[in-house]
């Protein structure tokens, strides 16, 4: 437990996640690509980067760094820290949100694996910085690292201008 995420139970992370992969596609859902590809300032993601950044979270970080934590799978190339410099503006919205839907899948299926005893283990790479932490650290922070960027793309959106056909 840290200061930052209660102490929720792995069946409570597993809910949070669940939820999150029905809701967060609905934020990009029925939106423009104009709308989904607007940068409110020069130096602020898209929602398409948000996307992005979230499909790198879940792949390279949480669905790679747990299990090679707990000792199931040996992380290959995880240490690369995930990029700020995005390049899906041109891409699809829907496949972009399908692979985010698969990795989230996978997280899921990940996370339903865990026990309690996997949630103490640790590793001397802290992804946040300092000297440790714990599988239960990074698992806890999964769900709020997600809700902090739902909350990043629905302020982007609120910023772009209504589609062109709207006007």
């Amino acid at each position: 437990m840290t200061a930052d995420h209660p102490a929720d139970t792995i069946a409570d992370v597993v809910r949070r996640l669940e939820v999150q992969l029905v809701r967060i596609p609905e934020v990009f859902a029925d939106r423009s690509d104009e709308e989904l590809s607007h940068h409110a300032a020069p130096d602020e993601w898209c929602a398409k980067q948000i996307i992005g950044h979230l499909i790198e979270a879940e792949g390279e970080v949480f669905t790679m760094l747990i299990p090679g934590m707990v000792g199931r799978d040996a992380p290959e190339g995880w240490q690369n820290v995930p990029s700020m410099v995005r390049e899906e503006c041109g891409a699809d919205a829907e496949a972009l949100l399908t692979q985010w839907r698969a990795l989230r899948e996978r997280g899921i299926a990940l996370a339903r694996s865990l026990n309690d005893e996997d949630l103490l283990r640790t590793s001397e790479h802290n992804w946040h910085g300092g000297a440790t932490e714990t599988v239960g650290d990074l698992f806890r922070h999964w769900p709020f690292h997600t809700d902090a960027h739902e909350s990043q793309a629905l302020e982007v959106l609120r910023a772009a201008p209504p589609p062109a056909a709207a006007r």
